[in-house]
This record gives C-alpha cells, structure tokens and sequence, in this order.
C-alpha cells in the first residue's frame, strides 16, 4: 500500500508541482490550502506524512504544527512524521525547537524533484523503524511485565542462583513461612538457608549429573525466625542459547503441613494397630484364662480336703489370673494410650495412665 501524504501549501501552483513529483514517485496525494483546513484533513484522512508550509495566512506552519502538538483532539496525529516547507533560512535556535517538539525536518524552498524524494522516502523509513522499534519495545516490555507477574504470582519460593551458588533473584514465594525480602537474600550463599541434616549446593548440583532438573528433593530452609521448615525442591539448570550453564533454578514448596498430616496418618495407623493387637491379646489370652480360673474355682469348693498351703497356691493362681484378665480387657479399652520408658530408650504403654 502507498504512503499518504498531506501537502498543506496555499501556494496552488506549488501545491500541483508536489502533486505531481509525489503521485508519479507512487505516493497517495492530498491537499490543503491553509492550516485550519489542513488541520481538518489531518483527522480525516490520517495521512502517513505531512509537508506543511511555514509561511501561510492567518495560521502558519508553526502555529498548525503547535496545535497538534498541544492539543488532545490531534492526540491520535502526533505520531505522523511532519516535514517544513520555508522560503527564507531559518534560525538555527528556531529550527531546533522545531525538531525537540517532534518535527521530523525542514526543507527550503526551492527544491528539486530528487532532493524532495530523498527527504520524504528517509522520513517514511526512519519513521517505519521507529514504529517497529516502539513496536518491540512494547512486545518486549509487555512480555516482561507478564514474566514479572507470572512470576511474582507462584506460590513456591522460587530462587535463581548463580554458577557459585549466591541468590540473584528471589520471588518472596513463602515469605510467610520463610519470613525475608528479597533485599535481604541478594547476593548471599544459597547454602546459608539450608538445613543442618539438609544436602549442601554443591551436592545438589553434583547430583543433577547430566540431567537438566531433578525434583522432589527433601531439604530444609532457615526462617528468618531461625526456624526449619521441610521443603520439596527442585532444581533445574539455566542456560543460553549455546546451551551453556549460567546459573540453577531451584523452586521449593512448604511441605510443612504434609509432613504433619503424614505423622499424624502414622500415629493413626500405630493406634490403629494398637487397638488390633490389645483385642487379639484379650481374645486370645481371656481363652485359657477360663478354664484356669473355672478350675481353680472348683478345686477351691473342697477345701477341706486340701492342705492349707495349696490353698494359697490355688488363690494366689486365682487372684493373678483375675489380675491378668483386668489388664487385658482395660487393654482393649484404651483410646488414648501413654507411653513411658522402659529400658535405656525403649517405651512402653503405661497402662495405669492410659485412658
């Protein structure tokens, strides 16, 4: 598609000279003969560049080009590339404050066919690089603030390290948890936050060996309270594009509710196993413990023709076979058991204390 071009020129002879070097070079042609008009035809025809006359009646070139640049109804014109038409040299103080405000260049009359060309073709280009460039600025900047955003908005702490292992990014993921900003962490060892029983860095770069990332490493990371909190973390290696090693992503989850949770499964399933075991020893011990005690009680009915001290071998059996029975069945009742120590490190339920 041909550029368009606004000619603003109350010169008409002029005017058809521009016309037709420009329509024959292949532009799209318009004019106007005075600012007020050329300022209308500059909203309603949305030129790609326009050539205006300084020296014109009742609005100049100057006061057409201040208009657009300080008013907001030409908000939408000021990106189009404006070249000056004057008749008599211009001053340099002149000519500058013209540029500062926007003016792409002047041009004296006379001019020939060539130089014209050559001006408004150096225009166009510049002006379509610096589009594409204000273009990629804007891609760049928008991808940019997305990548910030995405970023920011992970809920894992995130931490690019560099090849020696110091924090050159931190995103602030669990700072409930970990408690610091990332001010505080810039620059300083990775390894200053890990755990005592934790691997250090240069173990979990050696482990990652040939492979790019590894996960669900177990480690634990220093609060800023001077707390440990267990992690699940992964790391992964930064590189560029000839593939080289420039630092570690490592991203690391609060697995401090898992790992309660997993305790708590454990105690259960204990407990559980607890209450399985106390009711097969009452079933199984309560078995023999019967016809024990329905024995004794029946050698107990003929007293008198047994000797006293296997009387009180036979209620010495009785009482502790009674005794026996009673711990098995508060066994099988218990909900909550205690433990106590039994030998060096060996526990024991306290069945007395257990409820």
């Amino acid at each position: 598609m041909s550029a368009k071009i606004l000619v603003v020129e109350d010169d008409e002879q002029l005017q058809l000279l521009v016309k037709t070097i420009l329509t024959k070079a292949g532009y799209e042609f318009f004019s106007a003969l005075t600012g007020e008009e050329g300022l209308e035809k500059l909203l309603t025809h949305k030129p790609d560049l326009v050539i205006l006359d300084n020296m014109m009646p009742r609005k100049t070139g100057e006061q057409v080009f201040d208009e657009v640049m300080k008013y907001d109804k030409y908000e939408s014109a000021r990106s189009i590339p404006f070249v000056m038409l004057t008749a008599k040299q211009m001053r340099k103080a002149q000519i500058d404050s013209l540029l500062e405000q926007g003016m792409a260049a002047h041009l004296m009359k006379p001019f020939g066919q060539r130089e014209l060309l050559n001006v408004i073709q150096n225009i166009l280009t510049t002006h379509d690089i610096q589009l594409r460039r204000k273009h990629l600025l804007k891609t760049v900047r928008k991808a940019k603030d997305f990548l910030s955003n995405l970023i920011e908005s992970i809920p894992d702490a995130l931490f690019i390290v560099s090849l020696e292992g110091r924090i050159d990014f931190y995103n602030g993921g669990h700072k409930d948890v970990l408690g610091y900003e990332f001010s505080e962490l810039r620059d300083g060892p990775i390894s200053d936050l890990f755990g005592t029983d934790s691997p250090g860095f240069a173990e979990l770069v050696e482990s990652l060996g040939e492979q790019n990332k590894k996960t669900n490493i177990d480690i634990t990371l220093h609060g800023n309270c001077g707390k440990e909190f267990p992690f699940s973390m992964s790391i992964a290696k930064l590189c560029n594009r000839n593939d080289g090693i420039v630092g570690y992503i490592l991203i690391g989850t609060d697995v401090s509710e898992i790992k309660r949770l997993e305790a708590e499964l454990i105690e259960k399933e204990k407990l559980q196993l607890f209450y399985e075991t106390a009711v097969a020893i009452n079933h199984e011990v309560n078995n023999p413990l019967a016809p024990i005690l329905g024995n004794i009680q029946l050698l107990l009915e003929d007293k008198n023709k047994l000797d006293e001290e296997t009387c009180n071998r036979l209620e010495s059996i009785g009482r502790n076979a009674l005794r026996i029975r009673q711990i098995t069945e508060k066994l099988s009742r218990i909900k909550r058991p205690v433990h106590t120590v039994y030998l060096g490190d060996t526990k024991m339920v306290d069945i007395r204390e257990s409820d």
